[in-house]
Order: structure tokens, then C-alpha cells, then sequence
């Protein structure tokens, strides 16, 4: 319970990241998704937890309040929350460029998805949304992912009371 309460603070605190700090560090119109990163790394680090439920209702209200359409956002943090904790625990291992690999490949998934249901919305073409807007997004996403990675492990290996070392001389996350 104790866990959850702090996924969803967490969640929150990546919200009020992408609404105030998101549109001020904006290159040439590609913001980075706090929000994004956050699951994607939420749900590597703790895969039996809640974070899709904590994705969705994260999603949803990033499109209440950022004017998008409503369920869109939502389905897809729902869906990267679902594939990087499946995916951390397929691979079964906590390696920096596994975790890494999962979090850009998540990020270019939402980030494409995104582009081509605004291609069906808008009459913008498709090599200029995933050119000009999925591309680049995701890019910054994985940027961002580098700061927020060893701070979410930082965070979430104090909140865990058996935490155990690991043996090997690779980098580990957890």
C-alpha cells in the first residue's frame, strides 16, 4: 500500500514537471514527457506493482488537462506500463543499457502511436508528425530518461526494506 501511495505522488510530481518545466525547455517545438518517462521507468523498476493503474489515471489526466482527447494518453501509459514491465522481467536483468533500451523503445512507441492518431485527427501528413514531432520527442524523452532513471532507482531501492546488493561488476540499477 505504502508503495502505491508513493508510485502516485511520484506520478503526480511528473505531471506538475510537464506542466510547469516541459514548455520551458521546449527545442524548435519538441517538449520532453516527464510523465512518459516516469511509467516507463516506474514500471522496469517495479513490475508487480501498480503502475498501470498509475499510468492510466496519470494519462488521463494529462489529456484533461493539457486539452487533449480524453482516453488517448491514458491507453497509452496504460499500454508502456503493461510492455516495460513485461519486458524487465522477460529480460531479468538490471542493467543500465537494458533499462535504457526499454525506456527508448517505449518512448518511440507512445511517441509514434501519438503522431499517427494526430495524423487522424488533423490533416497534417504522416512523415511530418513522425518526423517533426515523434522523432524528436522521443529523443528528448531518452534524454530525460537519463536523469530520472538513477533517481527513480535511488528512490525506490530506499523505499524497499529487503533490498539486496548485487554480485556482479556490471552497473545495476536496483
Amino acid at each position: 500500500m505504502r508503495g502505491s501511495v508513493f508510485l502516485f505522488l511520484a506520478g503526480l510530481a511528473s505531471l506538475a514537471l510537464q506542466l510547469i518545466l516541459a514548455p520551458s525547455i521546449a527545442i524548435f517545438g519538441a517538449m520532453p514527457d516527464f510523465v512518459l518517462v516516469f511509467v516507463g521507468v516506474a514500471a522496469m523498476l517495479r513490475p508487480a506493482d501498480s503502475t498501470m493503474v498509475v499510468g492510466f489515471a496519470l494519462g488521463m489526466v494529462y489529456d484533461l488537462v493539457l486539452s487533449g482527447t480524453p482516453g488517448v494518453m491514458a491507453a497509452l501509459l496504460a499500454l508502456v506500463a503493461f510492455c516495460a514491465s513485461r519486458a524487465s522481467m522477460r529480460l531479468g536483468n538490471d542493467t543500465l543499457s537494458v533499462s535504457l533500451l526499454i525506456t527508448m523503445a517505449s518512448s518511440l512507441l507512445v511517441e509514434a502511436c501519438y503522431a499517427l492518431f494526430y495524423v487522424a485527427t488533423t490533416d497534417i501528413t504522416a512523415a511530418d508528425a513522425l518526423l517533426m514531432r515523434a522523432l524528436p520527442c522521443a529523443l528528448y524523452d531518452c534524454a530525460v530518461c537519463l536523469i530520472v532513471l538513477p533517481v527513480l532507482s535511488a528512490l525506490f531501492a530506499r523505499g524497499a526494506s529487503n533490498h539486496v546488493a548485487p554480485e556482479s561488476s556490471t552497473i545495476r540499477l536496483r
